[in-house]
C-alpha cells in the first residue's frame, strides 16, 4: 500500500517541477494594460495580447477588467493576475469566460484526430461571472452561442491539452461549474477559493492522467471537487479513464449546501457502440473537511418508470485511497423520504457509497459520526444498487447495476469517539431482489474481503 502511494506521490511530484520549469520559460511578456480597452471592454485587448505574447499580466486594478465574450488561449502561455485584479464576464454574457484553442469534443467519438494544446499557466486573480444563483446546462457557461459542444457549462474550460497549471486563483458568483478539465495530462491545481458559486468548484471528467489538486477551500452550490469520469451528455465532453491522482487539504464551506463529493466511475457508449471504461486508478484523497458523503457509483439521469434509461454500466477502480477525513453523517446527502424514514430496502446510506468494481480500496485514519437513533441504516461504508422513486413516477437511481469489492482495508476507525471491536456492522451489502415489476431491479453489491485493523 505505501509503495503505490509513494510511487503516486513521487510522479506528481515531477509533473509540478517540470510544468513550473515550462512556464518560467516563457519569457516574452506584456501587460494587459499596454493595450486599450473598447467602451471598457477588455475582450479584444486580452485575445491580442495573448495571440502576440507568451505571458500576458493583468495589473491589479480599482475597477474590474470586463469580458464580453471568451477569449481563447493558444499553447506555452502564461496568465499572470497581480494581486486584486477582478477579471469578470458582463451580465448577461452567455458563454465560458476562458477556454484553450485547441479544445476538442469527445461526445460521440475518442478524440484522435485534434493536436493538444501544451503549457498553459494561469495565476492568481479573482475571476467572476454576475450569476445570482445556478443557471442550468445551456444558460450560462457555453462553449458558444449555438453550444457546438453541448456537454460544456463552465466559467473555464481547459481540455485536450498536456501541462497545465492553476494556482492562487478565487471564482466568484459562477453560474455554472468555475473549471471544467478533460482529456488533460500532468494537471497541477492549487490554491483555489470559490465565494459565492453555485455548481461544481472544480468538475474534472475522463481521460485525465497525473493530476494533483490541493488547498481548495470554499463555498459551492453542489460539488467542491468532483471526478466524473463518467458522466451526463449535458455536463461532460469527454469520457474515459483517471489515472494518477492526488487530491488533499480541501475543505467546503458549511454554509454549502450540498455537502458531497462525487468521483463517479462507468462505462460510456459512443456513437458507433464502442465502450470505453471510465474508471478511476491510482487515486489519494486525503485531509477534506465538511463533507458528509463520498459517491463512488454510476448514475444515469433521472428516468420515468417505462421508459428506457439511459444506457450505463458500473466502471472500474483500484488503488482508491481515503485517508484523514472526518465525517458528521447527521443525515442523508440526499434528504428523500425513503432515506429520512430509514426503509429497510432502499433506505440505506453511507459515509462511502460504492457502485463500481473496484480491485483494492483503502480507508485510513477516518472518524465517522453517526446517528442511529435516527437513521438506523447509516453506515461507513454502502455498497450495491441505489433506487429512489418519486411521486411523479421518476427513478432518480439505477436499481439494476451490481457491484463488486475484490478487497476492502480499513485501518484506524473510529465510529462516536470509539474503534469498533467488529467492522461489520457499519458496511451494508445492498442487495435487491426483484425490488419492482416495471423494469429489471435484480442487482447486488458484494465486498470479498475485508481486512480490519
Amino acid at each position: 500500500m505505501e509503495k503505490i502511494k509513494n510511487s503516486i506521490e513521487s510522479l506528481l511530484c515531477k509533473v509540478a517541477i517540470e510544468n513550473e520549469k515550462l512556464s518560467f520559460q516563457l519569457a516574452r511578456s506584456v501587460k494587459l494594460t499596454d493595450y486599450s480597452s473598447v467602451d471598457g471592454i477588455w475582450t479584444e485587448a486580452f485575445q491580442r495580447a495573448l495571440n502576440e505574447y507568451e505571458t500576458v499580466i493583468i495589473p491589479k486594478s480599482n475597477e474590474p477588467y470586463l469580458l464580453d465574450d471568451s477569449v481563447i488561449i493558444p499553447s506555452n502561455r502564461r496568465i499572470i493576475a497581480e494581486n486584486g485584479a477582478i477579471i469578470r464576464l458582463t451580465k448577461g454574457t452567455n458563454v465560458l469566460m476562458l477556454r484553450n484553442s485547441n479544445t476538442a469534443d469527445g461526445t460521440h467519438r475518442p478524440i484522435t484526430d485534434v493536436k493538444e494544446n501544451i503549457n498553459i499557466t494561469i495565476e492568481g486573480g479573482i475571476w467572476e461571472e454576475c450569476c445570482e444563483h445556478r443557471m442550468g446546462y445551456g444558460k450560462s457557461g457555453m462553449y458558444d452561442r449555438e453550444r457546438s459542444f453541448f456537454g460544456v457549462s463552465t466559467c473555464m474550460l481547459l481540455e485536450n491539452i498536456d501541462r497545465l497549471t492553476l494556482k492562487n486563483m478565487t471564482f466568484r458568483n459562477c453560474g455554472g461549474f468555475a473549471v471544467q478539465i478533460g482529456e488533460a495530462d500532468n494537471v497541477i491545481i492549487e490554491n483555489i477559493t470559490f465565494e459565492n458559486c453555485f455548481a461544481d468548484g472544480l468538475h474534472i471528467n475522463g481521460n485525465v492522467e497525473n493530476i494533483h489538486i490541493r488547498n481548495v477551500k470554499g463555498e459551492v452550490g453542489d460539488d467542491l471537487v468532483a471526478f466524473n469520469m463518467f458522466d451526463w451528455q449535458n455536463s461532460s465532453i469527454n469520457f474515459g479513464p483517471c489515472k494518477n491522482v492526488i487530491c488533499e487539504d480541501l475543505e467546503l464551506s458549511p454554509s454549502s449546501y450540498y455537502k458531497a463529493l462525487r468521483i463517479e466511475p462507468g462505462i460510456y457508449t459512443f456513437d458507433d457502440g464502442s465502450k470505453i471504461d471510465c474508471s478511476l486508478t491510482n487515486a489519494i484523497f486525503r485531509r477534506i473537511k465538511n463533507i458528509k458523503t463520498f459517491k463512488l457509483y454510476c448514475q444515469t439521469p433521472v428516468y420515468y418508470v417505462g421508459e428506457e434509461p439511459e444506457s450505463a454500466d458500473v466502471g472500474s477502480g483500484d488503488n482508491i485511497f481515503f485517508e484523514d477525513i472526518s465525517i458528521d453523517l447527521d443525515g442523508p446527502i440526499d434528504k428523500f423520504d425513503d432515506y429520512m424514514n430509514s426503509n429497510k430496502t432502499i433506505g440505506s446510506f453511507g459515509a462511502f457509497e460504492l457502485g463500481l468494481n473496484v480491485k483494492n480500496i483503502y480507508f485510513k485514519n477516518i472518524d465517522l459520526t453517526l446517528y442511529r437513533d435516527k437513521f438506523l441504516y447509516s453506515y461507513l461504508i454502502c455498497i450495491g444498487p441505489k433506487s429512489i422513486r418519486l411521486e411523479n413516477g421518476a427513478e432518480v437511481f439505477d436499481p439494476y447495476l451490481a457491484s463488486t469489492a475484490e478487497n476492502v482495508y480499513i485501518e484506524n476507525i473510529t465510529i462516536n469517539g470509539k474503534k469498533p471491536e467488529s467492522i461489520s456492522p457499519y458496511i451494508r451489502q445492498i442487495v435487491f431482489d426483484g425490488l419492482y415489476n416495471d423494469i429489471p431491479s435484480t442487482a447486488y453489491g458484494e465486498i470479498k474481503n475485508i481486512i480490519y485493523k
